[in-house]
Formats: structure tokens, sequence, C-alpha cells
């Protein structure tokens, strides 16, 4: 309640102030005046709700309840304003320009202020326009504008066109370039092109250009008479005509005048309808060879050793290279590097092909059988030198199983072959019983001489040791048996042996330790045993007694001795079944009995 007290206090005071001192203002189109502060402040004990058009007074609040108990407050008169009196010219508070306002809220004052017209000046607007267009144009220029000069390829090449399109990054996708015959231009030369030389473009512009493909080969050209032709002439007939598989050689002559032609090969079509590309080789002398130089001869055919002879004669030096040959024998020669014809100086070297004769070639061997094998090796152009070596594999045996040489290699006749062979699967045993009783180091080396033929073995006592009545003698093998590479039992045969092994297979023996039979055993005390306990105990104990008697000793001393003369002493253990020597002093004679 005091809140809205002091805020019409408040308002009434600032519409004073304003009355007094505030300037009106050419822009304020409509001024709302108030009530004056003397009314304001009639109502400030009060409280007001504000409605649009009205003013109510507040309802008084309803009595709540307080931690459940009914509390009622006293009733309190709410007070009833006064009707507002009709504001009068004399009681309205003043306008900031000096009128009197309504003294109500409720009523407004309207007053319209007149404005002056705008106008444009023409020499902006012109300025405007000129500065507008001159915006466009710019962007026009700098990002729509084509700005790449177009060269004159026209006697350039394709090259020439994709290093330019590089350069500038021109999309080569919209690069066309057709391709026609043409006499004047040569191959891969532009003719023509679609694009003004000049012009500018963009980087995205398509392109299109003629390029030749060259003179047209299938052009049938007038065939000349070139047996009475000179060089030159020949020369120009060639290029005026572009031909294209025509080729001059020159080689010295002593019987055709130099310059003139030799003779001439045309492999390809005839003199009547010879064409741009035919195939033609014309011959043309260039006279005796000079002096200290050798005119070349044909030596193709002829042995290597008639080259030779003739090569020392004229002071020529040779370079031999071997080559297989199916129609060239071997020492003679396929082919020469100087034509025939040609010169070579004193000193020079001619280089010759000499055969070698017909290769072997080596087929892919892997998989004959044997018999297969010895069919292929017995045929005469097959001559090699065949060492076979064996290993243990999956295919049956004698199945080769590998080479040395890969197949299509061509070698010389009597060359090396290595072969490896199968021999099957590692085979343990021939009957069931064939390793029992045998020292267990036998089957461990058999396993070994497996592995270094291929095999993958392995062999151990995993049975254990034991001793054995049978087998006395320790590391025979009591049992054994087969098993695959994860250590399971093999499905085959009393104990999976009888069969070929795996090649990764496992062997698991049982090993004696030696007889089970413990024999009876005591030592000989000499400081706790007299002679008649140590008979007694030898007695019993299965060891065979020899007296004699020992005149070093006397009374009742005694020694014992093993059957070898070698003296058992105290702490000696003696077993069943051994032989010893007792000896002791002698006895004196027994007298008659009376």
């Amino acid at each position: 309640m005091n809140e809205k007290k002091d805020f019409l206090s408040s308002l009434a005071d600032e519409l004073d102030t304003k009355n007094e001192g505030a300037a009106k203002d050419d822009f304020e189109i409509y001024h709302a005046s108030s009530k004056s502060a003397a009314e304001l402040r009639n109502f400030k004990d009060q409280d007001y709700d504000f409605a649009e058009n009205s003013v109510q007074p507040k309802t008084a609040p309803k009595p709540t309840s307080m931690g459940g108990a009914s509390a009622t407050p006293k009733a309190t008169a709410t007070p009833t304003p006064k009707q507002a009196p009709k504001p009068t010219p004399q009681s309205a508070g003043s306008l900031r320009d000096g009128k009197k306002s309504p003294h109500s809220f409720q009523q407004e004052e309207l007053k319209k202020i007149d404005k002056k017209p705008f106008k444009l000046d023409p020499k902006i607007l012109i300025a405007g326009i000129i500065g507008l267009i001159a915006i466009i144009g710019l962007v026009w220029f700098f990002f729509f504008a084509p700005k790449i000069p177009m060269p004159d390829f026209v006697g350039k090449t394709i090259n020439d066109v994709g290093a330019w399109a590089k350069q500038n990054n021109i999309e080569t996708a919209g690069i066309i370039i057709n391709k026609e015959y043409s006499l004047e231009y040569d191959k891969d030369v532009i003719i023509s092109q679609d694009q003004k030389a000049g012009s500018k473009i963009k980087n995205d512009t398509a392109l299109t250009f003629v390029a030749s493909k060259g003179a047209d080969p299938d052009e049938v050209i007038a065939f000349p008479d070139l047996m009475n032709m000179t060089y030159s002439e020949i020369k120009d007939w060639i290029d005026t005509n572009k031909l294209q598989k025509t080729k001059i050689n020159t080689q010295y002559n002593t019987l055709v005048e130099k310059d003139l032609v030799i003779n001439y090969d045309l492999k390809t079509g005839t003199e009547s309808n010879f064409t741009r590309g035919s195939t033609l080789t014309i011959n043309i002398s260039k006279g005796p060879a000079p002096a200290g130089t050798v005119a070349i001869e044909n030596f193709v055919g002829k042995t290597y050793a008639e080259l030779e002879q003739w090569a020392n004669s004229k002071k020529i030096l040779l370079e031999k290279t071997e080559a297989y040959s199916d129609t060239v024998e071997t020492g003679k020669i396929i082919s020469q590097n100087i034509k025939v014809g040609e010169s070579l100086e004193e000193g020079g070297k001619l280089g010759v092909v000499v055969s070698k004769g017909k290769a072997v070639k080596i087929p892919n061997l892997v998989g004959y059988t044997k018999e297969m094998l010895d069919v292929w090796a017995a045929t005469p152009e097959n001559k090699v030198t065949i060492v076979k070596k064996e290993r243990y594999n999956s295919a049956p045996e004698g199945t080769v199983i590998g080479q040395s040489l890969a197949a299509g290699t061509q070698v010389d006749q009597g060359t090396v072959l290595e072969l490896t062979i199968s021999l099957y699967m590692p085979q343990l045993e021939t009957n069931s019983r064939a390793w029992y009783g045998k020292d267990y180091l036998e089957l461990i080396k058999w396993v070994d001489d497996a592995n270094g033929k291929g095999a993958s073995l392995a062999a151990g006592a995993w049975a254990g040791e034991v001793c054995s009545d049978e087998y006395k003698t320790p590391g025979q093998i009591i049992e054994y048996s087969c098993l695959d590479a994860s250590g399971n039992q093999l499905p085959y045969g009393a104990n999976g042996c009888a069969r070929p092994m795996p090649i990764d297979g496992k062997i698991s023996m049982k090993v004696s330790t030696g007889s089970c039979y413990v024999s009876k055993k005591f030592k000989y005390d000499s400081s706790t045993q007299d002679l008649s306990m140590f008979k007694a105990l030898c007695s019993a104990n299965g060891v065979t007694i020899s007296m004699a008697e020992d005149s070093a000793l006397s009374g009742s001393e005694y020694n014992v001795y093993r059957s070898n003369g070698e003296a058992i002493v105290t702490g000696t253990e003696l077993t069943e079944g051994m032989s010893i020597v007792i000896k002791t002093a002698p006895q004196p004679p027994v007298s008659p009995a009376p």
C-alpha cells in the first residue's frame, strides 16, 4: 500500500516540474495530459488497479489459514473515492507548451504538426546512378568477364595446347580435339581453332581444335624410276610426298657410281599401287671404300672360325654373343651388327651372334610320375643331367614334387637339373613288433633321418620309464604308439604305426629302467661281524663263500676278498650271487681222541 502512495506522490511532483520548465518538441505529434498534481495527491491514501479507460478500487485480500488454524482478521472499511469533478479550464494543469491540459488520464487533446515535404537534389540522384553503374561494371569485370587471352595455336602442337591449358587452369574436359589427314601439317599439329586468336575466354569456355593426323598413309603415290634417280632426287621425292616407311641405306660399292641406286626392296604392296604407308628400302652407293677401311661382307650362315680368319686378315676386332637357335647349327653365325657393303675402319669392332644350337626347353615337370620322367629324359633334345633327391611328401612315391630350373627356362645340353622326388609318407614299421626291445636312441635316429628328408616327426619317452623283467636293459623300448600332430592316437592299426605316418606325426615311447627284481644286499663290517656271523649273513643272502688260510693272520682274524683277489673292506655292499673268498689264520692240527 505504501509503495503505490509513494508512486503517486512522485508522479505529481514530476508533473509540476515538467509544466514549469519543459520546452516544446517540434517532432512530437501527440501530447497527453494528466490530472494535476494536486488531484493526484488527493488519491494517494487509496489503492487502485488500473484498467483500460477507468480507475477501480482494489478489493481487499481474502483471509488465509496458517498452520491449519483459521484466522479471521477484523473487518476494515474500504474507502470509496469521491467522483472526480469534470475538468475545467481553471483547474487544468499546464502542458509543456504553456497550454492547459485535461485533468483526467481519460481525456487527450490531439494536434497535428505539419512537416515540410522532402525534395531530392537531381545532381545527387545522377551521381548515385553513375556510381551504381560503376560498381556493377567492376563486379562484372572482376568476377564474370573473360580474362584469358586466346593464343593462335595454328601450327603448334597438341602438347602446346595442353601446357597452355594447365598454366591457365583451363578445364580440359571442355577441350575437344578433332583429327584429320593433312599433307600440309605434320602429325599432331593444330590446323584450326574455333576461338579467334586474341579474344578473351574464361577457364570453362568450350574449345574445339582440329589437329593433323599427318599425311594419309593409304593415299596412292606415283612410283618413279628409282634406278635412274640420284640420291638427292630420291630424298626430294620422299620428303615431298611425306613417305612414312621409305628408308635410304648407303653403303660402299665398287660397281655402282656414288649416289646412284644399287637396288631397292619393296616389302609391302606393288609399284602400281604404292602408297604413302608402303615399306620400301633403297640402297644407294657411297662409291668405293676409302683407303684404311674394310667393306663388310655377309657372314650369316658361316662358321665363326671362318669369320675369325677373315677378321684377322683385315685387322678387324670381333664381339661374339651366343644365342640359341632352332634353325642355325651350333657354331654358325646368326646375325651381324654391320650391314653388308658398309665400311669399318681397321681396328674397328664387328659384332656377331653365334648359334649355340637348339636349347633344351625345361617344361613344368612337377607332377610327372617316374615313367613320364623317364620318357622325357630319353628324348634327344632333352639332354640334361638329372640329379634326384628324395623327400617325404603326400604325393605318390616316385612323383616329381620340385625342380631346380623354372618351367620355360632354356639351357645348354648337359646342364644339371635337380629334381625332388616324393618318398610318400614315413613308414615306421614293417611288422608290429619292429621296435620292441630296441634302444630308444635307435628310434630317435630313425626320426632324425626322416626329418632330414622332409618329414617333421617328433619322438620321446612321453609314456614314461618303468622297470621291466622282459626288457631288463635300461633304455630298451617296452611300448610305443603313433600320434597325429595334435597328440591324438592315430585311428588305424593296433597302435597307429602300422601304416604310413603323417609328415608331422609323433611317436610316444615307454622305456625300461631295468629289471624289476631287487637282489638281496648287506654290508660287510669287520668291527661288528665275527666270522661265524659273517658266514651266516653270506649264506642267508646268497653270497657264495670259499675258505683259505693266510699265515699272516692269527687267532680269530679274517679278511674278505672278491674272486679276483680285490680286498673287500668295511662298508662294501655285498649282493646276491656274488662270490667271495674268506681268509683265516692257520688252524692248529686236531689231536686224535685218546
